[in-house]
């Protein structure tokens, strides 16, 4: 491929997790991870691993990030694979739709959200911490959001759940250096399912009227003027999972045009 010398993601021949890589952003970043000659396998939802959602080449593991067994029995599927793990993504997560104050989010929505957009990630890197100490190069990249920096009326248990995110991320790399690093990526608004809830947990998902109804007002909010494409998150998710990021940990790459900066 011409853009080969300019690669600065995970090595060839390396071994990538991808946690949630079925949705757009997943898909995107399993496509182009395998391009580049990454062992890839995805966990997601079995409803979820559908053919339009698989990406020929990599291995899909069904699992429900709301279950710590189901993580264990998944996690232990990749060990009786592979001897090692050098990076670890985890993109997990989705909202509570149609938008409700915080006030009308029943306390079992919130744990069942708390549960797959955060505690799973603390679940998955504890399950996967074996194989990603006997990698040469190990890290850990989580996907956020910008909500949980700016948080959107309505979007308060999302917002939450993404900015515990960062903390629990951040603590992945105090504790685990110098070996193993951790990064996070916010996005801001990205042109996927998730904006109608998903591809995966939620029942609604077509239900993206939320967005359309402000998307004017927060385009025009944007400096780069466009609300952000799976590639233009998954480049930054890629340098940040190989070895031209060797000496970055504990950080937060914020990816919404010049809307946000923190």
């Amino acid at each position: 491929m011409a853009h080969d010398d300019n690669w600065l993601g995970p090595k060839t021949g390396s071994h990538m997790v991808v946690a949630g890589g079925c949705g757009g952003i997943g898909r995107e970043l399993v496509a182009q991870a395998l391009a580049h000659g990454v062992n890839v396998t995805v966990l997601d939802l079995p409803k979820a691993i559908r053919p339009d959602c698989r990406v020929a080449g990599a291995r899909y593991v069904g699992f429900d990030a709301l279950e710590e067994q189901s993580i264990i029995e998944a996690v232990g599927q990749i060990r009786s694979a592979w001897r090692n793990v050098d990076a670890f993504v985890f993109l997990c997560g989705y909202p509570i739709l149609p938008r409700r104050p915080l006030a009308e989010v029943a306390l079992s929505a919130w744990n069942d959200l708390m549960s797959v957009n955060l505690t799973s990630a603390h679940i998955l890197v504890r399950e996967l911490l074996p194989l990603l100490r006997a990698s040469e190069t190990p890290s850990i990249t989580t996907v956020a959001s910008s909500l949980g920096y700016q948080v959107m009326p309505g979007m308060g248990a999302y917002a939450a759940s993404k900015g515990a995110l960062v903390s629990l991320t951040k603590a992945f790399a105090m504790e685990l250096a110098p070996h193993v690093r951790a990064n996070v990526v916010a996005p801001g608004a990205v042109e996927t399912a998730f904006l109608g809830g998903g591809t995966g947990r939620e029942d609604i998902v077509s239900d993206r009227g939320w967005f359309d109804q402000l998307s004017d007002k927060y385009v025009s909010s944007i400096p780069l003027g466009r609300v952000a494409s799976p590639a233009d998150i998954v480049g930054p998710i890629l340098f940040l999972s190989g070895p031209g990021a060797g000496y970055i940990t504990g950080q937060v790459l914020h990816l919404n045009g010049g809307r946000l900066t923190p």
